[in-house]
C-alpha cells in the first residue's frame, strides 16, 4: 500500500516507499519518516528530486523536529542519488551510484540507513 505524505497542498506527494518510525497506533499510520525513496521515471532525475524533495519538506514537518535530517533516494533502478533535508537545507551527494558497483551502493545504502536509524 502506497501511502500519501502531505505538508499542504503545494507539498504533497507518494513516494515509492517511506522508512519511518513504527507507530505505537499501528502500520496505517506515519509516525517520524526517515527516508523518502522516489522512482525517478523515464530517468528524469531533475523531476524525480523535484518531487522527492517536496514528500523531504513534508517528512520534515511531520517529524516536528527540523534539525533532525531526513533522507531522501531518488533512482531509475540503476543509478542511484542520495540527499538530505537539516534545518530546511537540502543537500545532495555529488556522486551517484550505479549496480554496476554493487559493493559502493550497499556501502551508500548502509551508510544512509544507519544515519536514519541513528537519528531515533
Amino acid at each position: 500500500m502506497q501511502k500519501p505524505i502531505t505538508y499542504n497542498d503545494k507539498l504533497a506527494g507518494t513516494p515509492d516507499y517511506i522508512v519511518s518510525k513504527k507507530s505505537e497506533l499501528g502500520k496505517t499510520f506515519l509516525e517520524s519518516p526517515l527516508l523518502i525513496v522516489t522512482e525517478a521515471r523515464k530517468n528524469d532525475f531533475e523531476q524525480g528530486w523535484g518531487q522527492c524533495l517536496a514528500e523531504l519538506v513534508a517528512a520534515e514537518h511531520i517529524n516536528a523536529a527540523p534539525e533532525w535530517p531526513v533522507y531522501g533516494i531518488v533512482t531509475d533502478g540503476r543509478l542511484w542519488e542520495f540527499g538530505k533535508l537539516t534545518e530546511y537545507v537540502f543537500t545532495k551527494n555529488i556522486a551517484g551510484f550505479t549496480i554496476d558497483e554493487l559493493a559502493q551502493l550497499f556501502g551508500a545504502l548502509d551508510f544512509v540507513f544507519q544515519q536514519a536509524i541513528g537519528k531515533q
